[in-house]
């Protein structure tokens, strides 16, 4: 594909069913998909421990990682066993390298952003020290919000943090699979889900219908560990972390679904049917 974009516009309905065919994707590919996950869930774990810099740095390689997880489900839809260290599939490739480490960096700095403007509203009604004798526990941060409009606070940083990740969204399978320029890919994501914003709206109800009934399921689990004490809680922790896990890469496969029908990739460059139109 040329850097000039051919991006195609698909309804509601096909919104609905990306996470559907993602799990396809996860289920028929489970094992090989399941050694991706596990890499990638150590890596977190890993920085997880490091105060701030280790957060710092997985949040700067999510694009990459993600980008390994994209090409491990095309090859998975290409009858193809991805290797678990198919997830640094965009570290080998130097021309996505950079890349992919400028969306984290773009990631970063939009998060960052997104926090400074929620702050920034709050100072604007709260002292710097109520603030910060707010931050010592629950009790006393409660009480300092008393009063205090979050409406438009959480709608500017909400918008800063939405345009963070749509410009995320297809930028990181533009950059991994088609070598565009960072900046035309992160224009281009943004533009494509302006777009099929009612895609997005199906997907976004799909994966809610999902998390409803994931989350049903953990609370479930997590009375039942609690009756077999200690372990119970550690099993408990194990659970959590492989559906947090499994999310994670569902919605991997979500995004590889919809990248494809977005932007015509692996084959999906059938002539647009009632529920999909080609755009410019």
């Amino acid at each position: 594909m040329s850097e000039r974009a051919r991006i195609r516009r698909v309804g509601f309905s096909a919104g609905l069913r990306w996470l559907p065919a993602g799990a396809e994707l996860l289920f028929a590919g489970l094992g090989p998909l399941a050694g991706l996950a596990s890499l990638w869930l150590l890596i977190s774990l890993i920085a997880v421990v490091i105060p701030v810099i280790g957060q710092l740095f997985l949040v700067l390689l999510t694009p990459m990682l993600t980008a390994g997880v994209l090409v491990g489900y095309d090859q998975v839809r290409r009858g193809q066993a991805p290797p678990p260290f198919t997830l640094f599939a965009g570290w080998k490739e130097p021309s996505a390298r950079s890349g992919l480490l400028v969306i984290g960096a773009w990631s970063i700095a939009g998060s960052m952003l997104a926090a400074g403007v929620f702050i920034g509203w709050l100072g604007s009604q709260i002292s710097p020290e109520e603030l910060e004798a707010a931050m010592e526990s629950p009790e006393t941060l409660v009480q300092a919000l008393e009063g205090v409009s979050l409406g438009g606070g959480l709608l500017m940083s909400g918008s800063i943090f939405a345009l963070v990740l749509a410009a995320i969204y297809f930028a990181i399978p533009l950059v991994m699979f088609n070598r565009w320029p960072t900046m035309a890919s992160l224009l281009t994501s943004i533009k494509a889900v302006v777009v099929n914003w009612a895609a997005f709206l199906g997907f976004g109800l799909a994966f809610m219908a999902v998390a409803a009934g994931l989350g049903l399921i953990l609370v479930l689990i997590s009375v039942l560990t609690m009756a077999l004490g200690q372990f119970g809680v550690i099993a408990g922790q194990v659970v959590i972390l492989i559906a947090t896990m499994f999310m994670q890469m569902l919605m991997a496969g979500g995004q590889y679904v919809a990248f494809c029908q977005v932007f015509g990739f692996g084959g999906d460059d059938e002539s647009p049917s009632d529920d999909s139109q080609l755009m410019a």
